[in-house]
């Protein structure tokens, strides 16, 4: 639901960062302890969460309709596709501001900075060049009660994927929280009132609402996610719902007993979506020999060699300061700059990314909030280092 006022779910923040270090041992979590940390985790630009196998059995599988019937391509739309998600349509330049949030629960309010933001338009004939062969244009429908889940296209690099979806229900969707400060943050996020769950296997990511072009009754969505590192080399995703026999709301406040009867009653199915193919990346390097992997869609960072980073430092994202992407004209794309005492100074902070995710090999991935066209990529610099065409 589309939210009116400033407003953070902290109730995730109960799960203490002792439990999250607590990873390396052998011990099974529990469903609702897994999710909830994923979630909270998601609010991080870290990410050090990783998948492992459910406790409990789906009972029966949802019901899944997968469509075949051809759509209208791009090209019948006159580019909306490709600069609705990579470009300007419907979208305004963000510059920094400030903002007011109030928790709900501990009844206290504290201020965000939110960083500028810039969009630019893409020409179709440009964006099919760049990854038109790559999109899949292939429907996959979900029925999950009164809401109609529809994966519309589908396109990634291996370090990242980009997934167009609607939601659709009758009355109002109300499966998702949502606001314009959602989508210069964190993205939407599902609500209390959902009885349905869904993510991408392997996946973290930023929902982004198009409120530009949704309605009450179908939201038009943009998932920006990067791939975790250890599944490079899989040319497809996988989508996982959870039909829950209550709301999530209801699930999240029951009781130990009551929640595993909710959850041996849960309904689970997994989809395989594979794109045509997988867009092609390009490997730059530093003197260190640290790489940059770089692909139209976004950029991946060894922040291990060559950064002058201890390990520890590699491990925060937050020490990528200033990213750009140089191209060969000598105009830039400052995919990020933050201000770092002693070392980096700005009048803005900046944000130029649809998501950023930091992984547990110190791999640091942006995802573009534009299309790249990396044959004219002379380099990229990360902080002072700069990555020069292996």
């Amino acid at each position: 639901m589309k939210q009116e006022v400033n407003y953070i779910n902290q109730k995730l923040c109960d799960i203490s960062i002792e439990e999250f270090d607590a990873l390396d041992g052998v011990h099974e979590f529990s469903e609702k302890y897994k999710e909830n940390k994923k979630e909270m985790l998601k609010e991080y630009h870290k990410n050090i969460y990783k998948p492992s196998k459910g406790k409990y059995k789906a009972a029966v599988a949802a019901v899944v309709l997968i469509i075949s019937a051809p759509i209208v391509t791009n090209a019948a739309t006159n580019g909306e596709f490709f600069n609705r998600i990579w470009g300007n349509s419907g979208k305004e330049n963000i510059a920094s501001h400030s903002e007011v949030i109030y928790d709900k629960e501990k009844g206290t309010s504290y201020t965000v900075t939110y960083p500028q933001k810039e969009y630019v338009g893409i020409e179709p004939e440009k964006a099919e060049e760049l990854i038109g062969d790559s999109v899949s244009y292939k429907p996959v429908v979900k029925k999950l009660g009164d809401t109609t889940l529809s994966v519309i296209s589908v396109v990634y690099d291996g370090n990242a994927a980009v997934v167009e979806f609607t939601l659709e229900k009758k009355g109002g969707v109300d499966a998702l929280e949502y606001s314009q400060l959602n989508n210069e943050s964190k993205g939407a996020y599902f609500s209390d009132n959902a009885d349905f769950y869904f993510n991408f296997e392997d996946c973290n990511g930023n929902i982004y609402v198009d409120l530009d072009k949704s309605t009450e009754d179908t939201l038009y969505c943009y998932n920006y996610m990067t791939m975790d590192s250890y599944n490079n080399g899989i040319k497809q995703l996988t989508l996982n719902i959870y039909k829950y026999p209550c709301t999530r709301g209801e699930l999240y406040s029951a009781s130990d007993k009551k929640y595993k009867k909710y959850m041996a009653e849960t309904k689970t199915s997994s989809t395989s979506i594979t794109a045509n193919k997988e867009v092609q990346k390009i490997e730059f390097a530093n003197k260190g020999g640290g790489f940059a992997s770089i692909s139209p869609l976004s950029l991946k960072i060894d922040m291990n060699t060559g950064l002058g980073l201890s390990e520890e430092e590699a491990y925060d994202p937050y020490n990528a300061y200033y990213v750009s992407v140089n191209y060969k004209d000598g105009t830039k794309y400052i995919v990020h700059e933050h201000e770092m005492e002693g070392l980096h100074s700005c009048d803005t902070e900046t944000d130029n990314s649809s998501y950023s995710c930091g992984s547990t090999e110190n791999n640091l991935t942006f995802v573009f909030n534009r299309l790249v066209d990396v044959d004219n990529v002379e380099s990229v610099t990360v902080n002072e280092t700069k990555y020069v065409l292996k």
